[in-house]
């Protein structure tokens, strides 16, 4: 082989591209001076990558560069991917509708998959221009640190959009819209504190709402959703200042008075997720959306895989027997307990109770995540029991171990056993000794072995033994 042979330049276009597209642009657009053959490569790249503020002289340096990189990229080029990956450590150096600017050329060069990205110090997201991003082309945007409006969050002009990801975003907008969309994920984006934004997304197939802040939105229908992940937390708006779950009254309260602004409705939230058959819901314990909702929320008819958190908790139960009663094909529910306010205020009335809970009859598994067994677990597998849910199908996880039951005997027995289990500090620390003997309404409570890393315990009610084996793991 002759010495000094090039033979990356003997590469095709294709496969010059495709390396060139893994690199940032700015590093892609250097390789023009390495020979004649490279002089115009860049200008096809089939990806935008740029990075920002370091290793520019200035912001205007490195605006010239992004403007001339959109501007002269060859007419009729695939452009496949755009990356903006911007973190400044004080306020956006640039003109304000700069980053607007930059989504908008990359839109009219039919770009596939745009990701713009904004990181300020303090956090300030920069504006969109009040008009509707326009496209056939795209498939997925993700945008950070920007603000939107009712223009920009109407994404009929993209018919192709699939795939949308806002984080710390400013929503500014009453409206979100797009045929299309089939994947949404939201975390950590500002929502109106005095009203809601409507929500309408026909097509949505996976939908993840995390730790946003302000009103919840208002759902539309989605007949195609198969998986949802929610989680509201503190900065969520629609908690009561008075610690109430119904309408405390209190026309200073704002969690309260402007709940169903801007227009009168009922269910807020969860019946655009009636079609789901994965659900997660999680909630801070004050934030009584959930509960609320429930008031008024229609039959998850598809729901098979229910998480639920400490929100179904307060103030009754309720919530839980709610959902063993209209989720007809429910085969798995995992429940997440910690401790809640006591200052919290029930609601008026009480859901839609069906004459003839079916939960039971597809339920596989039920797994309860607990720091200890107190009056709360007992609770709850008394509502299970209402419920027809058998006890051989109920796990409890608690503090590394795991509680679960096998039994012939009644409900009664078992929460005799509870009980006593209760009356320790933590699970993982019962102490079994031959002969300790425990009495319960007059029935006696026998622990008779401990093996190993298993606990067993027999229980005589009227001839009928119940067996729990508390395991390590």
């Amino acid at each position: 082989m002759a010495s000094g042979a090039d033979r990356i330049s003997d590469l095709p276009d294709d496969v010059i591209h495709h390396v060139l597209s893994l690199l940032p642009s700015r590093d892609a657009v250097r390789t023009c001076a390495l020979a004649r053959r490279w002089r115009d490569l860049w200008r096809s790249v089939p990806a935008v990558r740029v990075a920002g503020d370091r290793g520019w002289a200035s912001f205007d340096a490195l605006a010239r560069f992004v403007d001339s990189l959109l501007r002269l990229r060859r007419g009729g080029a695939a452009l496949d991917a755009c990356d903006f990956d911007l973190r400044f450590d004080g306020a956006f150096p640039g003109e304000e509708l700069q980053g607007d600017t930059w989504i908008r050329r990359a839109l009219r060069r039919q770009v596939r998959a745009l990701r713009f990205a904004v990181s300020t110090h303090p956090r300030v997201p920069i504006p969109l221009s009040d008009s509707p991003l326009v496209s056939h082309s795209l498939t997925t945007l993700e945008l950070r640190g920007v603000q939107g409006n009712d223009q920009v969050l109407d994404f009929s002009s993209c018919p192709s959009l699939v795939d949308l990801k806002m984080k710390d975003c400013y929503v500014g907008g009453l409206e979100m819209w797009s045929p299309s969309l089939k994947h949404l994920s939201m975390t950590y984006c500002v929502f109106y504190c005095d009203y809601r934004t409507r929500m309408d997304f026909p097509s949505l197939v996976t939908f993840k709402f995390n730790t946003n802040t302000g009103r919840t939105p208002l759902l539309e229908t989605m007949p195609s959703l198969a998986t949802a992940a929610v989680r509201l937390d503190h900065f969520c708006h629609d908690r009561c200042a008075n610690g109430w779950y119904d309408d405390c009254g209190d026309a200073g309260c704002k969690g309260c008075h402007d709940y169903y602004r801007p227009d009168e409705y009922d269910c807020v939230f969860l019946e655009g997720l009636t079609e789901a058959t994965d659900l997660t819901l999680l909630a801070y314990s004050k934030v009584y959306l959930f509960n609320r909702d429930l008031k008024w929320c229609s039959t998850f008819s598809k729901l098979k895989t229910l998480f639920l958190n400490a929100w179904f908790v307060a103030p009754d139960l309720s919530a839980l027997a709610w959902f063993l009663q209209h989720t007809p094909l429910l085969e798995r529910l995992f429940l997440r307990v910690s401790k809640v306010p006591k200052n919290l205020v029930g609601m008026d009335g009480s859901f839609n109770q069906l004459e003839q809970p079916f939960a039971a009859s597809h339920l596989q598994i039920v797994e309860i995540y607990c720091r200890e067994v107190d009056g709360i677990i007992l609770k709850i597998l008394k509502v299970l029991n209402a419920n027809g849910v058998p006890l051989e199908k109920i796990s409890i996880r608690c503090s590394g171990c795991e509680l679960s039951m096998n039994t012939h005997a009644s409900y009664y027995a078992v929460l005799l056993i509870l009980c006593v289990l209760v009356s320790t500090p933590r699970i993982n620390k019962t102490k079994a000794v031959h002969g300790s003997k425990y009495v319960f309404d007059g029935t006696d409570i026998v622990s008779l072995a401990l093996k190993g890393s298993q606990f067993s315990t027999y229980v005589g009610v009227s001839g009928a033994f119940a067996d729990l084996t508390l395991r390590q793991y």
